[in-house]
């Protein structure tokens, strides 16, 4: 499938991402651009994927947006910091293509067999483990929308124990206290050394 302008101007304008400049490649050109405020668009590239790096421009340029999963100066030096940061910044680009009507493409790329796999059989420093099924949990960020309450039950359905408990727990802290800075703290309390 060709992506077309048409399509990237409606998500532009449904996604409102800021002042962004909009590159056009083919894919064998090399376009050499580190600017957020740019997006570089191969015509081949699947529609999700665009949309992600347009939600991407968004989360960059919205001082709100930024705010809940930018590193800052105090959180730096704070171990998980990165992974959780780049966690949390996956589920707020799939949250900002669900308020803005993309829910089919978020529903879509939920890959729920990795996630249950993660939950389960993950790496063994938990607190790790917790942040990578956080970077999977698509059913977070359409229950940050509100669009939906509860989706998590019907894929977690069969699977128990402790490290289960404390993630769905950690989630569920997260979805009134979307940040950083309070994903680290949480996951500092439920999975103490």
């Amino acid at each position: 499938m060709t992506i077309s302008e048409e399509f990237v101007n409606e998500a532009l304008m449904r996604i409102k991402p800021g002042e962004v400049i909009i590159l056009w490649t083919n894919g064998e050109t090399s376009i050499e651009f580190d600017d957020i405020t740019s997006i570089m668009i191969n015509v081949n590239s699947d529609e999700y994927s665009v949309l992600r790096m347009i939600a991407m421009a968004k989360a960059y340029n919205d001082p709100l947006i930024f705010s809940k999963w930018a590193i800052t100066d105090e959180l730096s030096g704070r171990r998980y910091s990165r992974v959780a940061s780049l966690a949390l910044l996956s589920r707020l680009i799939d949250y900002i293509l669900v308020e803005s009507g993309y829910e089919d493409y978020v529903t879509k790329s939920f890959n729920e067999s990795e996630f249950r796999r993660t939950l389960v059989n993950g790496s063994s420093d938990l607190k790790l483990r917790a942040l990578e099924a956080l970077g999977l949990d698509v059913p977070f960020s359409i229950e940050m929308s509100r669009r939906g309450s509860g989706i998590i039950n019907d894929v977690v359905k069969g699977l128990s124990g402790d490290f289960i408990s404390r993630y769905l727990d950690l989630r569920s802290y997260l979805l009134n206290n979307t940040t950083l800075e309070y994903l680290l703290n949480y996951l500092d309390l439920l999975f103490r050394n």
